[in-house]
């Protein structure tokens, strides 16, 4: 499971996106922060799910080997 929160001073996090049953075991972040690649590498290769953090969306999927 991978979860999203807003967090803000003085307040409790606030969770802004769950995403259930995602095997994924490493989080790239974009450098200016609005992206995220979202991967799961092993043994015999790995998928990635290219996201934008803004509306959640998935841009791109791809399965690298």
């Amino acid at each position: 499971c991978i979860s999203f929160y807003q967090v803000n001073t003085g307040q409790a996090p606030t969770l802004l996106k769950k995403f259930e049953n995602k095997p994924f075991n490493h989080l790239f972040w974009s450098p200016l922060g609005q992206f995220i690649v979202l991967a799961n590498f092993g043994v015999t290769g790995g998928a990635l799910e290219f996201l934008d953090t803004n509306d959640f969306t998935i841009m791109n999927v791809s399965d690298h080997y």
